[in-house]
């Protein structure tokens, strides 16, 4: 090989060096904010995760005061139907009470009263 085959070599040796250290420094540089970016979605997904824990915790608890307020409504409505169910015995027996005082009026109106 020749003096200028060998400086031809080397140049071209030392040409690629240039052009990989340039390469190497863009990558080095993309890679950091790979990084970075890396960090921060780790960062987002912990703080997901967080938010999520809290959803969980606050519906259990809605879900444990919807069973509360089931059964407050069931026992509502079997108080509702029982005072239904005394407001109708209390007309029928004040219905009895009207009979019986219409009846004593009638008979007085008719002249049976001193009988």
């Amino acid at each position: 090989m020749t003096n200028e085959e060998m400086q031809r070599t080397m140049e071209f040796i030392l040409e690629q060096q240039a052009q990989y250290a340039a390469r190497m420094q863009r990558d080095e540089s993309r890679l950091t904010r790979l990084e970075d970016a890396f960090v921060m979605l780790v960062q987002m997904a912990k703080l997901t995760d967080e938010r999520l824990d809290g959803l969980v915790e606050n519906m259990t608890l809605l879900a444990q005061a919807q069973g509360r307020a089931d059964a407050r409504l069931a026992e509502l409505t079997e108080k509702m139907t029982e005072l239904a169910d005394a407001q109708m015995h209390t007309d029928e027996r004040l219905n009895a009470l009207i009979d019986i005082v219409d009846r004593n009026i009638t008979r007085g109106a008719n002249g049976n009263a001193g009988d």
